[in-house]
């Protein structure tokens, strides 16, 4: 060999947007769930090697927590801020439908992250599914509350029970991301909400 050394070319390395690559991420484990999504499906969709890609996140389990992160402070953070809604109906129609949303933001459905890990057989293994359902339990139970307080504020009828009502909205919104993935149209998910409303347990208003 000569004594020249192999000059590098010039010119600043491409920046890593640690933001976008987690929204890539998503879609990824969106679309195939965390079981299923390899390390080398990752690699090609961040077009990072291995290397870089355990330098900027660590393992596969460490970048889906963050992601799992940035999905419930983002585009599911409408699972907890419609629970301020004063009125549980309105409550219940805004849960639902801001999930059909979110379960159709692409031209092919995906189910909700949170919901569908809860069934993976790694997840399970690292504790991580276990936080998922502790969390969509605690949910459960935050809308025990808000119907409890409607009934007591006369929003419900005197029979309704908020713990069937919560199981029944929990199973509504948890059967929303099978039905996305198994076909059903958002128009027909949409429907399906309305009928819902149309039979909730609302209080009837007294005679004037």
């Amino acid at each position: 060999m000569s004594g020249e050394q192999i000059k590098r070319p010039r010119g600043r390395p491409r920046k890593f947007d640690k933001t976008v690559a987690l929204e890539i991420a998503l879609d990824l484990f969106r679309q195939k769930g965390f079981d299923n999504t390899s390390l080398e499906d990752l690699t090609r969709a961040l077009d990072l090697n291995r290397p870089s890609l355990y330098a900027a996140f660590g393992n596969k389990e460490t970048l889906f927590q963050e992601v799992l992160q940035a999905y419930i402070s983002g585009p599911s953070a409408y699972f907890h801020e419609v629970l301020n809604e004063h009125s549980c109906i309105e409550m219940v129609r805004k849960l639902l439908i801001k999930s059909i949303e979110l379960l159709f933001y692409n031209e092919t459905p995906y189910g909700c992250l949170v919901v569908m890990s809860t069934a993976s057989e790694q997840l399970q293994k690292t504790g991580i599914q276990q936080q998922l359902v502790n969390a969509l339990q605690a949910h459960q139970q935050k809308l025990v509350a808000c119907f409890e307080r409607a009934k007591q504020a006369g929003q419900l009828k005197h029979a309704a029970d908020p713990e069937r009502l919560a199981l029944y909205v929990v199973t509504l919104h948890k059967g929303l991301s099978l039905q996305a993935i198994n076909g059903s149209s958002k128009e027909a998910l949409l429907a399906l909400v309305d009928q819902v409303i149309e039979l909730w347990p609302a209080a009837t208003p007294a005679a004037s």
